[in-house]
């Protein structure tokens, strides 16, 4: 695989950007991802930085298989000091903004500093602009993300934070293509550097060595995708997970006192997909189509086990239309739908008793 070997640093304080070159051997011994996401974030801040100052990094890292015919590999790590914990942290997900991060021509995107208002950084071909965008501040990201292409053009993918990063929810996620990079409070690292949305649009293309031999692997990927091994994902997704952990008592049960729900059943994909109607969808450069969403009070809640688990035997809740209703309007805030349900996460439980 040949990468493009260099990342974009973005200073939103003045709003200038630069393209750093990356030793090969990092590139070899990093292989992209959250591995180069570490070794970058700690380059640019020493460790002793506030997660939330100006200067502290937020790194978005491309896979190096992004941009090629392989099934799944659309993905990309947010890096940054997570508010949360203090700790350097990474979030995973996959969407159309990794491709599209990644057609910029760089294995990653930098971005310190903060910017005077609240403002959206756009980088396409023509470089970088940040620009400012106050009538975005206090929209949900997928409402932000619809602006911006009806603004800009939609060719641009972007990824953004909504009403919880904008408050600093140390629990906030960054949020794209109705996808979320939940884990470390990294929207709320963005919301303290006045930037609603990261927003790319790119023209490169991703040279591989061997392009025959990628193109062979990926129709094999692709074939095997539709086979048994992934068939209860297709049908049911990644809930028909929870009467699975409920039956080897590996399932999370209000606030990891137990370890089996009696009201598993209820939550189980096998039921709320026989008595629901759902949409089912799948993510970026993806055959598998694990992706399934349901109606909900707020809105339709794409329903995996971890927002399932977390919400519901977590908590101690049954009702499907209370952990649906709650998913969803998690989504629509940006906030981490597992921290959400761990109340010995919170950084309010010792006073609240939580």
């Amino acid at each position: 695989m040949s990468g493009f070997g260099r990342y974009l640093l973005v200073d939103l304080s003045t709003g200038g950007s630069e393209q750093r070159e990356i030793p090969r051997h990092v590139l070899r011994r990093r292989i992209g991802g959250a591995g180069l996401g570490v070794h970058l974030a700690r380059e640019l801040s020493p460790p002793d930085l506030d997660p939330l100052a100006p200067e502290a990094p937020v790194v978005f890292v491309f896979s190096p298989l992004v941009g090629t015919p392989l099934t799944t590999s659309a993905k990309f790590a947010v890096v940054a000091k997570s508010p949360l914990t203090g700790q350097l942290n990474d979030a995973l997900s996959s969407s159309h903004f990794a491709i599209a991060g990644r057609m910029t021509g760089n294995e990653a995107i930098a971005i310190v500093g903060r910017a005077p208002e609240p403002s959206v950084c756009l980088i396409d071909s023509d470089g970088v602009r940040v620009l400012a965008a106050p009538d975005l501040w206090g929209l949900p990201a997928a409402e932000a993300e619809d602006v911006l292409r009806a603004r800009f053009g939609g060719g641009y993918r972007a990824a953004a934070i909504g009403p919880a990063g904008e408050a600093l929810v140390p629990f906030a996620t960054v949020s794209h293509d109705g996808r979320h990079a939940g884990r470390g409070g990294h929207g709320a690292v963005l919301g303290s550097k006045n930037l609603k949305a990261l927003a790319v649009r790119g023209r490169e293309k991703v040279a591989v060595a061997d392009p025959k031999r990628v193109l062979a692997l990926a129709a094999d990927l692709r074939e095997r995708s539709f086979g048994p091994a992934t068939e209860k994902y297709r049908e049911l997704g990644t809930l028909a997970n929870l009467l699975a952990f409920n039956a080897l008592s590996t399932l999370p049960t209000r606030n990891f006192r137990e370890a089996t729900f009696e009201g598993a059943q209820e939550l189980s994909a096998e039921q709320v997909s026989s008595l629901r109607e759902r949409t089912r969808t799948h993510c970026a450069s993806c055959t598998i189509g694990c992706g399934h969403i349901y109606p909900a009070a707020n809105g339709g809640a794409r329903m995996e086990y971890e927002n399932a688990f977390a919400l519901g035997p977590l908590c101690g809740v049954s009702d499907p239309d209370a952990v649906f209703a709650a998913s969803a309007r998690c989504d629509r805030l940006g906030i981490d739908t597992i921290s959400a349900g761990e109340p010995s996460h919170s950084p309010w439980s010792a006073s609240s008793g939580a």
